[in-house]
């Protein structure tokens, strides 16, 4: 029995020092899926990171384990928000501090769904569409299902001339999602760029 406690005593702390630090952002868990992810080309959408259920929509601890797995695993280092701006920029900026040259990167934008955003819009595609090829990023809105699909679709028909429908295509779209009359108009924002990209060749 004495030897037992011995051993014990010996090769405890030997045992503790062969796991990662917590302070170690590259640690690996298991980490829930994302909703609604997508990647093409380094391109990434889906649900907000942490999303939860109603009322909150985020978890914080979840979305710190999701940005853990994009920025490790799919080398992630710029997220983009379309919704829960201030909850993103808070816990980026929590890593950030916490764990020294990570680096994460946080940009806030909007997309609308009403006519008078056209021309916002437009801009915001064609810098989203700047960061595609130059950048692997992760845009996200509530669902990763509307907007951040909205943006993409817009995203690629300003990098490559796309048809709406093959840029719906690679943004990870899915029609059956866009069921209501403001999920129409949204995607109408893009629709109607597509065309006018189409006669302006």
């Amino acid at each position: 029995m004495k030897t037992l406690l011995v051993l014990l005593l010996l090769t405890t702390p030997v045992m503790a020092q062969t796991f990662p630090s917590d302070a170690d952002f590259s640690l690996k868990v298991e980490y829930p899926p994302i909703r609604n992810f997508h990647n093409h080309a380094g391109a990434m959408k889906g649900a907000v990171p942490g999303y939860a259920k109603k009322p909150v929509y985020f978890d914080s601890r979840l979305a710190e384990d999701h940005l853990r797995h994009l920025y490790n695993n799919m080398g992630v280092r710029l997220i983009v928000s379309l919704d829960h701006c201030k909850n993103m920029a808070k816990l980026i900026d929590e890593i950030n501090e916490e764990f020294p040259g990570v680096d994460l990167r946080h940009m806030c934008r909007r997309v609308g769904r009403h006519k008078k955003y056209y021309k916002r819009n437009l801009t915001l595609f064609k810098e989203i569409a700047r960061l595609i090829g130059s950048e692997t990023f992760y845009i996200h809105c509530r669902h990763g299902a509307h907007r951040a699909v909205t943006t993409l679709t817009g995203a690629w028909i300003a990098k490559e001339r796309l048809t709406f429908k093959e840029a719906f295509k690679r943004a990870g779209g899915n029609i059956r999602h866009f069921r209501s009359k403001f999920h129409h108009e949204l995607l109408g924002q893009a629709r109607r760029y597509a065309k006018e990209r189409q006669k302006s060749e």
